[in-house]
């Protein structure tokens, strides 16, 4: 039996086991915070190596995150780290085809990156791929690859790296004395560079089997030693217990089986724990010799049925070839010469396909045996025929080769001579040669003296642009990052004081400097986002996106989330939208400037002032005029208020960033701004922007997607009882995802239905009552919901929706006026899935809408991979877990039935047809029928592995009538047929 040595050389290229352990709730914040690409990607590689064999699932994220990455940038190196990543992932679950698959990848992004390491280090894992197959010449042919680009670039660690893996291939073709020699390379390298890694550990830990296969028993033990304590030195766990490994097999090589057994069962242990189904195939097949030779049958034969069956999983053709002699031989034992012939012509057609004449040997010996057990002495004849012209081939080739060496040591004497002569003789044309180019390089380092003269004068103006642009960028980064630092420690300040003011204890004069607190930390959250915008608009990074929509519904939307403040300060409100079409503006710019003036309007306007909002086109222009009532605002003051930092009232909240950013949004919109004091003593702004598309350069014009209903082709919404009539009577496409609104203001409703149109199936419902309904009879994918609505409110709508097993696995966004985190925190108790408060930009709804659907596809895909329904895995909360227990309940009982339809699936679960379809859409991404299929033949594919049934009544069994349709489903399923399947 071989052991897998290229997994101690797998740990090594991981560094799995640094010298440093990193928490990984710590990893995972540093990625959610990391300022650029680089830092993520370093980030999502410590977080691999930590959940590698703790959490292998959890890895699956880091390279799929790394594949974002290098999609979003188009960056090899991320691209190259994804590829590499998924490799170490898949080598971890031993699926070969899938390592080498992934490592092709890595190594076309290594060459597009001209990286001569990392090109290197995707030859070597693609040569430890395919020797794990049985692919030798393969191998060795990769290695080689690997090692002419080490020795190219004098690379030490490329060169050890390539000596390891061509050790490693020698040994598995039994050619010890050429493993030996590059073993022996690897040693001497780092006792050269007097450094300590586990690649030496284990080239030292392989040495001591090649000694141990020689039967020098001291020396492989001593080898053994040495390796371990190079682990211990190092604190590799991993490498400790793979040492108890081998010196399990010394003791098995010694005699000493008991022995062997006692070592070996806390290493399979071990390796059982992190699932490494390769090692865990191995040593049961020690195991099971070591029963063999106690004459413990039964033992032998459970332990060797347990490495084949691993064996099988991993696909590794040595241990499979391995474990089928083991039960040959126990077959004997207990009798069967038929069961023992069969297993040992399998195992004789693996070693056929790799080549292996040692082993074919034995094999042939063993069946001649075994046919004179059977007393058919023809046959016994014919097999110790074979064996002994295999043996005597054997014997040959190895002369040959004996020969050949002395022939290559002569040849290279002879050349080494001829060599010497002909280095002579190139000296002496060098010096020439030399002479020439001297006087060449002589003539032209004087005419290169001019140029380099005024090449310099040219590059000192270069620098000194580039100089004066460098201060621009650091000027600007430094604002950013400035802004993007404050956030930390203003949550570490506004966090604490939330949790004192939220204690009954805390008695007044306490309560209001802590309120004081509060209030100026969120006053400096507000100022660190306006210096952001200004930072953007500086440095040129904030460019106009403009594009056609619906100008009134947006305007309306942002004045009417004014409406609750108005109410709070006792504050007459009035808001007059003209009705407008095809406008075409910046969405964020309008946001962001009707927004700042309102709320400037707002905060200088005393209690039981005034407020209006009105909004006219004129000429193809959008006129905006905020009025407000202040005693504040002078002539004087009127000239400075759109001065950076400049407060008209010095007590009032902010520094005087808002007005100046609203000025510079105008300006880069090609607008114009004014404020004017009226006769009636208010403060009046007014803003003039174009909004026809002539106005605007064609790169600050957006294409308008031609697809779905877009913004500028809305109408006035509907009564909603006509809307409610529309939506029951329109056919939904059951697999497109439906989007249900609840919201009671029609500007606000048609506002979100035009984002979300595009990609979503858009229901609506104007109160909470009209909400349940309908996500009941729909199920939709997900709802954003208001807060406070007639007749039912959204709390209400959130509750009984998560509380149903029809629809508590839908997604809910609420949207409120009220900015409280008391009205959040009531929200969050039922079961909402997320809070955004008004005014909100529309772009945030839309990433939190992307997001919630991102992590219920999360699940979905962990359904896909799992072989049977595992309700826990992918249930998103108690009452799913319950649906899928019911789900499964009826399936153990109704699956096998041929007649078992939708319907009556259906009706076995209580839902309607579009209900269940909705919910295991939703649960699985599978519809009804896709699910009954799926099931069915997932059952097959276990029956097929563990039956002796034939593949028709399999699918019969599991409620195929047709065998052609059955064989079709599972090829589609399972990239074979149900034979070739049985056959792997």
């Amino acid at each position: 039996m071989k052991p897998i040595l290229a997994l101690i050389l797998l740990f090594l290229s991981m560094s799995l086991f640094g010298q440093n352990r990193y928490n990984i709730d710590s990893l995972n914040q540093v990625y959610r915070t990391a300022a650029n690409d680089t830092v993520k990607i370093k980030t999502l590689q410590w977080i691999f190596d930590n959940y590698l064999y703790s959490n292998p699932d959890s890895t699956q994220f880091c390279y799929r995150e790394m594949f974002k990455i290098g999609k979003k940038s188009k960056w090899d190196y991320a691209y190259y780290n994804a590829y590499l990543h998924k490799a170490t992932h898949y080598w971890s679950v031993s699926k070969m085809d899938s390592v080498i698959l992934a490592m092709e990848g890595a190594l076309k992004h290594a060459i597009i990156l001209k990286d001569d390491s990392k090109t290197s280090n995707c030859y070597v894992r693609l040569a430890m791929a395919q020797s794990h197959l049985g692919n030798y010449s393969v191998a060795k042919e990769l290695t080689y690859k690997a090692l002419e680009i080490a020795k190219r670039n004098n690379d030490w660690e490329g060169l050890y790296f390539s000596y390891y893996r061509l050790g490693n291939t020698f040994y598995y073709e039994n050619d010890f004395d050429n493993a030996l020699q590059n073993y022996l390379k690897v040693d001497s390298i780092f006792q050269h560079h007097e450094r300590k890694e586990p690649a030496l550990a284990a080239s030292l830990s392989n040495i001591g089997q090649i000694y141990m296969e020689l039967g020098n028993f001291d020396k492989s033990e001593e080898y053994f030693l040495r390796s371990k304590e190079q682990y211990r030195l190092m604190n590799r766990r991993e490498g400790e217990v793979y040492i108890k490994f081998n010196m399990g097999k010394l003791e098995f090589n010694k005699g000493n089986y008991q022995n062997c057994i006692d070592s070996l069962i806390p290493v399979l242990n071990y390796y059982s724990n992190v699932q490494n189904t390769d090692e865990v195939s191995d040593i049961s097949g020690w195991i099971g010799a070591s029963y063999l030779k106690l004459k413990n049958y039964p033992n032998a034969k459970k332990y060797y049925e347990k490495s084949v069956n691993l064996a099988n999983q991993s696909n590794s053709k040595m241990q499979l070839a391995n474990g089928l002699v083991g039960l040959a031989e126990v077959a004997k034992h207990y009798g069967n010469p038929n069961r023992a012939i069969m297993l040992l012509k399998r195992a004789l057609e693996i070693y056929d396909e790799m080549n292996i004449s040692y082993n074919k040997s034995q094999i042939l010996k063993n069946l001649s045996t075994a046919h004179l057990e059977k007393k058919d002495y023809r046959k016994a004849l014919e097999y110790l025929e074979a064996f002994q012209s295999l043996k005597d081939s054997i014997t040959k080739a190895e002369n040959a080769k004996n020969v050949h060496e002395l022939e290559a040591k002569y040849e290279n004497e002879k050349k080494t001579k001829e060599i010497a002569l002909l280095t002579s003789q190139n000296q002496l044309v060098a010096q020439q040669k030399k002479n020439q180019r001297n006087l060449f390089l002589g003539g032209l380092c004087l005419t290169s003296l001019v140029g380099v003269f005024f090449f310099i004068l040219y590059r000192n103006r270069q620098k000194t642009n580039k100089k004066l642009k460098e201060i621009d960028v650091l000027k600007s980064n430094f604002f950013a990052n400035i802004s993007h630092e404050f956030r930390t420690p203003l949550t570490l300040i506004s966090a604490p004081l939330e949790k004192k003011l939220e204690s009954e204890k805390l008695n007044n004069t306490d309560r209001t400097d802590f309120e004081m607190m509060q209030r100026n930390s969120k006053r400096l959250l507000n100022l660190v986002d306006q210096l952001l915008d200004l930072s953007k608009l500086e440095s040129g990074h904030l460019k106009l996106r403009v594009s056609r929509g619906d100008l009134t519904v947006l305007l309306k939307s942002i004045a009417s989330s004014f409406v609750h403040l108005a109410k709070s300060k006792k504050i007459e409100y009035t808001v007059k939208v003209e009705t407008t079409k095809n406008a075409w503006f910046d969405k964020n710019l309008i946001e962001k400037t009707v927004i700042n003036l309102l709320s400037n309007a707002f905060k200088y306007t005393p209690e039981n002032g005034v407020v209006n909002f009105k909004s006219t086109i004129k000429n193809s222009k959008l006129e905006i005029l905020v009025e407000n009532s202040s005693p504040t605002f002078s002539n004087e003051k009127i000239d400075k208020i759109f001065n950076r930092f400049y407060q008209a009232d010095e007590n009032a909240d902010g520094i005087g960033i808002g007005l100046s950013l609203v000025k510079e949004l105008v300006t880069l919109a090609h607008g114009t701004i004014h404020v004017e004091i009226t006769k009636t003593d208010t403060v009046l702004f007014k803003v003039i922007l174009p909004i026809s598309e002539k106005a605007f350069y064609k790169n600050e014009l957006v294409p308008v997607h031609k697809t779905g209903s877009t913004l500028q082709e809305y109408k006035q919404p509907v009564p909603s009882s006509t809307k409610t009539k529309q939506a029951t009577n329109d056919m939904l496409d059951e697999d497109a995802p439906i989007l249900l609104i609840v919201e009671d203001n029609a500007d606000v409703n048609a506002f979100i239905k035009n984002s979300f149109s595009n990609t979503f199936q858009v229901l609506e419902a104007e109160n909470g009552k009209i909400g349940i309904e309908k996500a009941i009879e729909f199920v939709p994918d997900i709802i954003i919901s208001d807060i406070m609505m007639p007749v039912t409110d959204g709390l209400e709508l959130c509750k009984q929706l998560k509380l149903d097993e029809r629809t508590c696995h839908i997604p809910i966004i609420l949207l409120t006026a009220k900015a409280g985190e008391e009205s959040q925190y009531k929200g969050m108790e039922t079961g909402a899935d997320d809070y955004i408060t008004k005014p909100f930009k529309i772009k945030m709804v839309e990433t939190r809408v992307q997001n919630l659907i991102a992590s219920r596809k999360l699940l979905r895909n962990r359904y896909s991979q799992e072989v049977v329904l595992k309700p826990k895995d992918i249930a998103i909360t108690n009452l799913d877990e319950q649906f899928l227990e019911k789900v499964q309940q009826v399936l153990d009982e109704k699956l096998t039935e041929p007649s078992f339809s939708v319907e009556k699936f259906s009706a076995a679960v209580g839902m309607s047809r579009m209900q269940l379809h909705r919910k295991l859409k939703a649960l699985t991404d599978l519809s009804a029928s896709e699910f009954i299929r799926s099931q069915r033949l997932k059952l097959a594919a276990s029956l097929l592995q563990k039956s002796d049934a034939n593949i028709s009544e399999i699918g019969y069994t599991v409620g195929f009538n047709d065998h052609a349709y059955f064989s079709k489903c599972f090829k589609e399923a399972y990239g074979c047929s149900p034979s070739e399947y049985i056959s792997k």
